[in-house]
């Protein structure tokens, strides 16, 4: 993960805990019952209890780059585009005292696509539809706030494809070479906050950084005299995105 990357979601963390702690200390503590109501060695939620299943709803945007070698000019390409998202995620949690523990899994729609021309005239694009994560969530749960980190395994779409504006020995101008939809693997890490309207409903606010690195793949075209062609491209997306939560 880049270090920008990694420092938004250091800095996410800490803004939502400065955040949580000012709310606390407005509130005050808590009203406990009596200790007669519970055992001696009892436990006193201090927030409201995330506990449970839940599923919910996302909306956001996302900014896609593919680094790779045009594999026909032999020029370093880096394009980039940013979209809209959106999808929906459904996890649960657990909680002891103030530490949650979650799973979630999640699925975006994102039709993001970038193109670049490099110092041939080859002109290099990339296309993404879709994304998705299974992660593990480790979190501070205080009053009605809940912070986490996030990680885990990402997956999504990314296609590849280079059009030629001079004839190569690859193939003649305006060849279309395309690795076609792939489906890409690799690992994402990331920092929310979630804030309880009340005991079922919830809203959130969460960064992500997907890596999928796509090797082992061929551009090819049906253009006559073109020779399939290796190519490495690394698939990365920051995303930012709003979500509401329904908690069973």
């Amino acid at each position: 993960m880049s270090c920008r990357a990694l420092l938004f979601a250091v800095a996410l963390c800490g803004a939502a805990i400065s955040a949580v702690q000012a709310a606390d200390q407005s509130v005050g503590a808590p009203v406990r019952a009596p200790s007669s109501y519970y055992p001696a060695d009892s436990y006193y939620p201090r927030s409201i209890d995330w506990t449970g299943f839940y599923t919910g709803l996302q909306v956001g945007g996302g900014w896609a780059k593919a680094a790779y070698t045009d594999p026909i000019s032999g020029f370093s390409n880096s394009p980039s585009a940013a979209a809209a998202l959106g999808g929906a995620q459904v996890g649960a949690n657990w909680q002891r005292d103030s530490l949650l523990f979650g799973v979630e899994a999640d699925f975006v729609w994102m039709d993001v696509k970038g193109s670049t021309t490099d110092a041939a005239g080859d002109i290099n694009t990339f296309t993404g539809q879709w994304l998705s994560t299974v992660t593990g969530r480790l979190g501070y749960a205080f009053n009605r706030w809940l912070v986490y980190g996030k990680g885990g395994f990402a997956f999504g779409s990314e296609r590849d494809r280079i059009t030629t504006t001079a004839a190569t020995a690859a193939g003649p101008v305006g060849t279309i070479a395309s690795t076609g939809m792939q489906t890409e693997y690799g690992w994402t890490a990331g920092a929310g906050v979630e804030y309880a309207l009340d005991r079922t409903w919830s809203l959130r606010l969460e960064y992500d950084y997907i890596d999928l690195p796509s090797h082992g793949l061929f551009v090819t075209s049906t253009a006559p005299g073109f020779v399939p062609a290796p190519i490495s491209a690394n698939y990365t997306v920051q995303k930012l995105v709003g979500g509401i939560n329904y908690r069973f």
